[in-house]
């Protein structure tokens, strides 16, 4: 049974299209403020079953609104070869350190795109689930210096929820850029390494936005000044 708590049409799509593999999605809405259908067009090679239970993961993580499955469609459709070659490289994890004493602790990150490095990092209290937003936190760091240009994050929630027989990790923020404000959601399968999910799930959020935003330029010699 749907439940959509007052939630806008518009917020919820926002929420679908912030999902890397949502090209572009409609949602429908019932009389009585319920779900009727959701329409996805995707570019992506992975199954449409995984989209749709991204899809269901972030509607639930985000609003606590619950889907039916079977009122989510998905359509693949095939880039031109030209423009898959033009596309802007994503940023990946580079590298991440963390470490802890006394409650407290400290995250590390590297982050790498087209050449170019960044890092950030982010310290607080680390119980609880505080060693995973410190690393959704420091990830956001490092993307805001990989960019140019005014870009904050603020982290809203890591939650962890069930997708079947397995475990998923949701990083919920908010960017301020351009003169707008907008809603993240990224989500990643949980594996071994929950913080490395920390930290690829707050990636996986801002991807598509980076390619809106432009790079800090890549340095390819520094000359230092004569004593």
């Amino acid at each position: 049974m749907d439940h959509q708590r007052g939630v806008e049409d518009d917020k919820l799509k926002g929420a679908i299209m912030s999902l890397p593999d949502v090209r572009s999605c409609s949602v429908e809405m019932s009389d009585d403020g319920g779900i009727s259908a959701i329409h996805i067009v995707s570019a992506s090679k992975r199954p449409p079953k995984q989209i749709v239970r991204d899809v269901e993961s972030v509607l639930h993580a985000n609003f606590g609104v619950s889907v039916d499955h079977r009122k989510v469609s998905v359509a693949r459709v095939t880039e031109p070869e030209e423009k898959r070659r033009e596309a802007v490289p994503r940023a990946r994890l580079d590298a991440m350190t963390v470490s802890s004493a006394g409650g407290m602790g400290r995250v590390e990150i590297e982050l790498e795109r087209d050449g170019v490095s960044a890092s950030g990092e982010a310290s607080g209290v680390f119980v609880g689930g505080g060693c995973l937003r410190l690393i959704a936190e420091a990830t956001y760091a490092a993307v805001e210096n990989l960019v140019s240009g005014p870009v904050g994050f603020e982290v809203q929630d890591v939650v962890r929820v069930r997708c079947g027989e397995r475990e998923a990790l949701v990083v919920l923020a908010n960017l301020a850029a351009e003169r707008e404000v907008m809603s993240l959601a990224g989500c990643v399968l949980v594996g071994d390494d929950i913080n490395r999910a920390a930290a690829l799930a707050a990636l996986d959020s801002c991807n598509r936005i980076l390619e809106r935003l432009p790079q800090i330029e890549r340095i390819e010699y520094e000359i230092n000044p004569s004593d």
